[in-house]
């Protein structure tokens, strides 16, 4: 028995059939991409597990002398939410030569989404004076009404307006 290729076995007739099939194939392929039925995999909305929100911003926005303690302002903003329900962070401050000065466990709650904020805490003992930064050691809680906020810790961005870094 001998073997032919299949153009030869079937004549030349034959490739312009094999070709059309090919090409009907592609089109068919082409079309179920481009389907209205089938959405292309950048036209699905982003939902909350993949919608990426902006940054929880936390500025060091004042460090003032108060009756035997330094009083700290902070402004916040939540832009993109959700609403953060409670907020605790673990702050260390380190003095003038990065010497740790004290830690200090503070609540910034709450933190509504689309809104500044300012909170404002006392640090009893404290020289401001003394307080050369500030880090934000540990976010000990960040939750909202459907529990813990994903990424929080991430999403926050701390910045100072005063001489003491603020980091994390």
């Amino acid at each position: 028995m001998t073997f032919f290729p299949p153009a030869i076995a079937f004549g030349r007739r034959a490739l312009p059939a094999i070709a059309a099939f090919g090409l009907a194939a592609l089109a068919g392929t082409a079309q179920a991409q481009t389907d209205p039925a089938i959405p292309a995999a950048d036209a699905v909305p982003a939902t909350e597990s993949t919608a990426v929100p902006g940054p929880i911003s936390i500025e060091l926005n004042k460090l003032e002398p108060q009756d035997g303690a330094c009083r700290a302002y902070l402004v916040l903003v939540n832009p993109d939410g959700p609403d953060i329900t409670d907020l605790k962070l673990d702050l260390i401050l380190f003095n003038q030569d990065q010497v740790i000065e004290r830690r200090i466990a503070v609540s910034l709650s709450p933190l509504p989404t689309a809104k500044t904020t300012v909170k404002l805490f006392d640090i009893q003992g404290q020289d401001c004076e003394r307080i050369g930064s500030v880090l934000i050691n540990e976010v000990m809680n960040c939750s909202g009404a459907d529990g813990d906020v994903p990424n929080c810790t991430r999403r926050i961005t701390p910045t100072s307006r005063v001489n003491a870094k603020f980091f994390k």
